[in-house]
This record gives C-alpha cells, structure tokens and sequence, in this order.
C-alpha cells in the first residue's frame, strides 16, 4: 500500500516506509525521537540508532503503514494504516499524539486531513478501528470523526469509516489499435484523469472463438462491427499478451490498480503469473460457469458485468463464486449496446441488484455522456467502468464510445464531487452544530411586559431568531404571570414565569 508524502497549510505527513536516513535527519529533531517512539509502541524511549532500525523494519513490511506528522521540525503524531481486507479496500488505524500536543484538538484535526487525502489518493474504501468499549473517551473521539460502531466482542468496540469512493476504472481494450506505445500512454493518461485503476483484456482470436467464415461468426445485430467477422475482430482488439507485464509494471510504478479480464482458463494461468489482483468477467461470458469457476478459485475480488445476463444467469454466477469460497463480488449494471442509448441504462436495477443478491454493485457504461456514471454513483455504484481512448479520432474497434482523457478527468471530478454531496446519514441531535439554526423561529417578548402582568398572544409570539424557548411551549405558558419586568425584544426564557399562578 504505497502512499506518499503530502502536505496541508504547515504539516507535513510524512510516510516513514519512503524515509531515507538523510531525509530522516533532515525531518526529525533528534530530541524528539523519544516521544516518537513511546506515543507508537508505549516502550521506553530509544537511540537515534534504534530508530532507524525500527524505520528499517517498517520497509521490510509489506504490511503496516506508518505516517509521522510533523510540524517545524517538531513530531505531532503517528497514524498507521494496516491492510486487512484484499484489494487494499478496507484498513485499521491508529493514531498517537505526541503527549505535549493532546488537548489541542489536533488529533480530530489531523485525522480528517488525513482521510480526506486517503479519499483522494488511495484505492482504500473503509478505515476499521477495535476500541476498548469501556474506553469512553476514545469511542467519541472516533464517532466525531464519523465512524459508525458495527459490533462488539468481549473486549473491543468494533467502529468503521467509509471512504465513499468509488472504484473508476478505465477500459483500455482494444483502444491501443495495435501499438504498444499508444497502449502506454493510455494508461499514463487513466493516472492524468483520476482512474483508480485500468483493466485489459486478456484473450486471443484463438481462444474467444475460431475462424470460421460462416454466417453464425458473421456479426449482423445492428453493431458498430456489423458486417465483420468474429475471428477478425478479435484479431484486430486482442492485446498481445506480451505486453502485459510492461503494462503492469508501468501502472503500479504509477500508483495505479491494474488487472484484466480473461475469457478461458489459459489466460487465468497467465494472468497469475503476473499477479492479477482482480478478474473481471465480461457481459458475454457471464454464461461461462466453468470459467467464472476457474477464476474465483483464485480467491481474488470477481468483478462481473451484467449486459446480457437473465436474472438466473446473475444468480448462477454469483453462486458459482460462492461455491469456491469467494465472496468479494461486484455486479456492474451493463447495457451491451455499443453505444449504449442513455435510455437503456435503467440505473433502478442498481440498488435492486445490491439487495437482491447481496453484493456490492457498478456499472460498465458505453454511453458517450458521463451523466449515466455519475447518476449511477447516487443511486449507489462503488464501481464505474468506462472505456478510455487518447484520441478518438484515431478511431478503432471501441472508438466510438470511449471517452478521451479530458472528458474522463471531467467524470472523475464529477463523481468524486457526487461522493462529497452524498455524504453520510444525518439528523442532528446537537442543535449548535447546525449551520444557520439561530435564525430559526423561538418566544420572544414583543411588548414591554410589568412585574405580575400576564403571558398572552399580544406580548409573546413566536418570531426570528431562535434564541427564546422553543416555540412548541407557547400554550404552556399562555396565561402565566410574570416575576419581573421585562422589555420587548427580550427571548423568552421559563425562568420569567411564575408557576404557582394561573390565570
């Protein structure tokens, strides 16, 4: 889990798995070592030495992450980040204030700066934390960050955080139009335009179909590809497999997610032997058991697109999955036209597939707009894949609807800004967190009232701002006396009345 070093107004986070020892001396006071050290591990405080070896081992992990803040070379905290979910999706934390600075307020401060740059730059889509549940403190420390408790075992409290990002994926398949250089940029541009990751599609003409001149491999249903045959197509999409590791390579290095989907078992192999970390299983093949087997044996995340599918074919896939003992499953909404009209997208089946078959859900969209994706996230999508191209006008078999790198970056900006917009279940309870709430409607006295004089609909009303008593108690104190002068303009307060009297 690579997350590099950034900075906000004057702290700096700075990964301690890219320090080198000249960076660590140029950041650290060695004075303040010690509190680094003992606000992470509660040890007793150790040598310059020690703690080198101590960043040394963190390198060593594939694991832990750990962030020091740091402000005019003075240590604020540390928060670690520990991968406990596949596909990097979901992590537990922890923060340590350096002693000096608790109270300050800086902890609830640095940790939303810090999700809110996780929201922006990693593939993370939840933060778990364990706390003690009889550690009070700690417990409203985390709620006012947002986490929501979801259970408890005998000792700890367990608390999740949602990141409400989605997964953009961008489809480079037969965009390349055979030339691996462009295939590079393509996937230097998915980084330019805010993808989280790019997918490929692993297959020969060979072993998709076979090269046969008769009608049944003649494609004839209104396509963009009509008049073409299936053998030919595929010939002229398929992405040498020989790129795929340079591709790889070139993807992680930029801190993109990569993976592929394969269409039969040999290209699984293959794609295991390069590390694929996710199968994507393509609308036509969702009728493909064996090999929708074959790849969730693998025990990697299964994405599968939906384009075709009946109701059963959906629930046959999703079960076969089941079957091998994976779980992480994610539908994507699909309408297998290519373009797609925008009145085809029936973006309701979104939620009904979550709920239906309990998984997370998407879509693959071939619209030639991004209102289909961006609606697609309120109503739900964790998942929005869209076929990426550097320039349309070079054409290729997927041309027509793939997006270009500026009008992805206009998508991508926009989900990201639909995420923000959604935000999280809400009704206050603490009326001073609510924005604008003084101008609310409360009792005030609006004439001048005397000492013994009594509460009636000329002197009390129920009037802007809100800094009277709540207007619900007007017929409660209708009618009761006064202890005490009091002006027009004055809020109504209970301790105004006298309530041994009535009227």
């Amino acid at each position: 889990m690579i997350i590099n070093n950034f900075s906000y107004n004057d702290f700096h986070f700075i990964n301690y798995t890219l320090l080198s020892e000249v960076h660590i001396k140029k950041i650290f006071d060695v004075r303040n070592l010690a509190s680094i050290r003992s606000t992470m591990t509660n040890s007793d405080p150790i040598s310059w030495e020690e703690h080198l070896s101590f960043i040394e081992s963190l390198k060593r992990s594939s694991e832990k992450v750990y962030f020091a803040v740091i402000r005019k070379h003075t240590f604020i905290c540390s928060i670690s980040l520990h991968p406990i979910v596949k596909r990097e999706q979901w992590a537990e934390w922890g923060i340590y204030v350096n002693p000096e600075f608790e109270g300050e307020g800086l902890a609830k401060k640095l940790s939303t700066i810090f999700f809110d740059h996780l929201r922006k730059n990693s593939s993370l889509r939840k933060i778990k934390a364990l706390v003690k549940f009889d550690n009070s403190h700690s417990l409203l420390f985390h709620k006012k960050l947002g986490f929501i408790e979801t259970g408890r075992d005998t000792t700890y409290a367990h608390l999740e955080l949602s990141l409400k990002k989605t997964f953009i994926i961008a489809e480079l398949s037969a965009n390349h139009n055979g030339s691996k250089k462009l295939a590079i940029e393509t996937v230097l541009a998915a980084k330019q335009a805010g993808a989280d990751a790019v997918k490929l599609q692993t297959y020969t003409a060979d072993t998709i179909t076979i090269d046969c001149r008769n009608d049944y491999f003649k494609i004839k249903q209104g396509t963009i590809w009509d008049g073409k045959f299936l053998f030919d197509l595929y010939k002229e999409a398929y992405t040498p497999w020989e790129w795929h590791s340079e591709l790889f390579e070139i993807a992680r290095d930029e801190g993109l997610i990569i993976f592929s989907t394969p269409f039969d078992n040999s290209a699984v192999d293959f794609l295991e032997s390069i590390n694929n970390p996710i199968y994507k299983i393509a609308s036509f093949e969702i009728t493909d058991i064996n090999l929708i087997r074959y790849a969730a044996s693998k025990g990697k995340p299964m994405i599968l697109s939906t384009g075709i599918a009946t109701e059963e074919d959906i629930k046959l896939a999703v079960e076969t999955c089941r079957k091998v003992g994976n779980d992480d499953i994610t539908l994507l909404k699909c309408t297998s036209c290519y373009p797609a009209p925008v009145e085809k997208a029936n973006l309701a089946t979104i939620p009904d597939m979550a709920c239906r078959f309990g998984v997370k859900v998407g879509i693959s969209d071939h619209t030639t707009t991004n209102s289909v994706a961006i609606a697609a996230v309120s109503l739900g999508a964790s998942v929005v894949e869209k076929h990426l191209i550097v320039n349309r006008k070079a054409g290729g078999p997927d041309s027509k609807f793939s997006m270009e790198p500026y009008e992805f970056r206009l998508m991508t900006d926009s989900i990201r800004e639909v995420e923000r917009a959604i935000g999280t279940i809400s009704y206050p309870t603490d009326t001073s967190t609510i924005p604008g709430r003084e101008f609310s409607r409360s009792l005030f006295i609006v004439k001048n009232i005397k000492k013994g004089e009594l509460l009636t609909e000329k002197n009390i009303r129920s009037i802007r701002p809100a800094y009277g008593i709540h207007p619900k108690y007007l017929k409660d104190i209708l009618g009761k006396k006064v202890i005490c002068d009091i002006e027009a303009g004055t809020p109504m307060d209970f301790h105004f009345i006298d309530n041994k009297e009535t009227n």
